[in-house]
């Protein structure tokens, strides 16, 4: 495979930007706008879950959300991102996330790829995502 074109690094940028910006809500329906059912979500221990329906996401993400909300945190953001092209409609898109407490300290910082697919041409959505093991 070749290196990621400059409209793929754009779409991965753009796709994580639209990530921060539904995160801030804290609303798990946002949240899930960004991902195209089915999907599968591998956590930091190794363990699986399918998502094959948007409800699905939306649960599983609210979850994480309110979980997150609970341990301080206010805000999130990516950096170190990387892009590896998976054909014409996919990609891989790999962040460093840091989530945030309100007076802009890291609460936590992890690792996670996602799988991304463009649907009709539109923007990116997820369908697969993993965070990386420590």
């Amino acid at each position: 495979m070749g290196d990621a074109t400059r409209s793929e690094i754009e779409a991965a940028q753009a796709y994580f930007d639209r990530f921060v910006a539904a995160f801030a809500t804290f609303d798990g329906r946002k949240v899930a706008e960004l991902f195209a059912p089915p999907v599968v979500a591998v956590r930091g221990d190794g363990s699986s879950v399918g998502l094959p329906t948007q409800d699905d996401v939306i649960r599983y993400y609210q979850a994480a959300l309110d979980e997150y909300r609970g341990k301080g945190c206010a805000s999130a953001r990516w950096f170190d991102l990387a892009v590896t092209p998976m054909g014409r409609a996919s990609l891989l898109g790999a962040v460093t996330w840091q989530l945030l407490k309100a007076d802009g300290t890291v609460l936590t910082e992890g690792r996670q790829s996602y799988g991304l697919r463009r649907i009709d041409g539109g923007e990116p959505k997820a369908f697969a995502c993993a965070s990386h093991s420590s």
